[in-house]
């Protein structure tokens, strides 16, 4: 296990900044690699700023001031000590979804803290770039060579309305500081972890890159792959909510490797939430379908009639010069997602789909010149127990 942090041998400033208002501040980030968010590591200047309990959270930012907070993500501190990092882990890791510096589809996340008082800070950190150590990066500021790819959303944000990261996303533009909050994460599974796994965890609201007008009857989906046998759970798909009309009817597993649909699969869709309400599940958890270690399909079947989807151009590999998030492919414990070039042949692209038809159809298609474009179908899988085999052997019996 690694673990991973953006200044992991570097201290903050001996002395805060003057300040008697209520203030938050935040570093937008993101991971280009299978992560669990571990917790907050928070600089306090040898003298002069509050030692007091402080609380932090986790944003999933979508948009220009808009956020979702992570669930499990707000923790309070206990007292701090002066002149070092101090180390605020999270109850248990949470799941991270990837990204990378510039392309849309990608998470954006942001660590944030609020206090009143005092501060560190190091104007102009992240005006020219951001900042790397292994899968982890920072974005730079807007004028920088890798922004974040929300528009006007700038690194190093901050805000005064009141002292509750969990409340108040910081959103404002502060010349690039650096106002020394750090998070760490690590690429491995917290010991013990017996829970499931997605393509997108911990993603509530993906960016938007076009607005779909396709209402072609078809099925579609993301291929993935298991490394060992796991249960399914759900098949999850994004109902956009700025322009989704319809949900899909229907969803399956299909076997990349015969083309064919996978026993039980073809489920009527109960989803799990309505017209654009974003990550909607249709559940799979009654069934008890365990799919063996293999390469498979995730699809979702629409009739017909209205705009249903959102689509990502470029997610798995590059589209006008971009590369998406996708292009080294996704893995996620057993769970992983191939790279547009690396996809399974047929169909050979991901995502894929297969237009018209009464029903679910394998989906042998893909857009050629969408450089592997992502319509958001998901898939939830949790790993079957491995089972230790009894001992086996004559037992000898000694007696006094």
């Amino acid at each position: 296990m690694t673990t991973y942090r953006l200044f992991p041998a570097t201290n903050g400033p001996t002395t805060p900044t003057t300040y008697t208002g209520d203030f938050l501040s935040g570093v937008l980030f993101g991971v280009t690699g299978n992560c669990w968010f571990e917790g907050y590591w928070w600089w306090v200047c040898h003298s002069g700023q509050s030692t007091a309990p402080q609380k932090f959270a986790l944003w999933q930012v979508y948009g220009l001031g808009q956020g979702h907070v992570v669930p499990g993500s707000v923790v309070t501190s206990g007292s701090l000590t002066a002149g070092r990092w101090n180390y605020i882990p999270l109850p248990f890791p949470i799941q991270l979804s990837i990204g990378n510096a510039t392309a849309l589809g990608a998470a954006i996340y942001e660590a944030a803290t609020g206090f009143k008082g005092n501060f560190p800070i190091t104007r102009n950190q992240f005006a020219t770039a951001g900042i790397n150590h292994g899968p982890l990066f920072a974005y730079s500021d807007q004028g920088g060579s890798t922004p974040c790819p929300v528009v006007g959303m700038q690194q190093g944000a901050f805000g005064t309305a009141g002292t509750d990261p969990s409340v108040t996303l910081p959103d404002q533009g502060s010349n690039s500081a650096n106002f020394w909050i750090d998070l760490q994460v690590s690429d491995t599974a917290p010991a013990g972890y017996t829970g499931s796994y997605r393509l997108w965890p911990n993603f509530a609201t993906p960016l938007p890159t076009i607005t779909t007008i396709d209402t072609a009857a078809q099925t579609i989906g993301t291929q993935f792959s298991l490394s060992e046998p796991c249960t399914l759970d759900n098949i999850w798909f994004y109902s956009s909510p700025s322009f989704a009309e319809d949900l899909p009817a229907s969803t399956q597993i299909w076997d990349a490797s015969t083309q064919t649909l996978v026993t039980g699969t073809n489920l009527t869709a109960a989803w799990s939430g309505g017209v654009g309400s974003g990550w909607v599940a249709n559940s799979y958890k009654s069934a008890g379908i365990v799919l063996p270690a293999g390469d498979y399909i995730a699809t979702v079947y629409y009739g017909g009639g209205k705009v249903f989807y959102m689509e990502s151009q470029g997610y798995f590999g590059t589209y006008m010069g971009k590369s998406g998030p996708g292009t080294s492919g996704i893995t996620s414990g057993p769970l992983s997602s191939p790279a547009n070039a690396n996809a399974v042949n047929p169909p050979g692209g991901n995502s894929c789909y297969f237009y018209g038809n009464t029903g679910p159809t394998y989906p042998n298609d893909w857009d050629h010149n969408d450089g592997g474009e992502n319509r958001w179908t998901d898939v939830e899988v949790t790993p079957v127990p491995r089972v230790t085999p009894p001992r086996t052997g004559a037992m000898l019996a000694f007696f006094p």
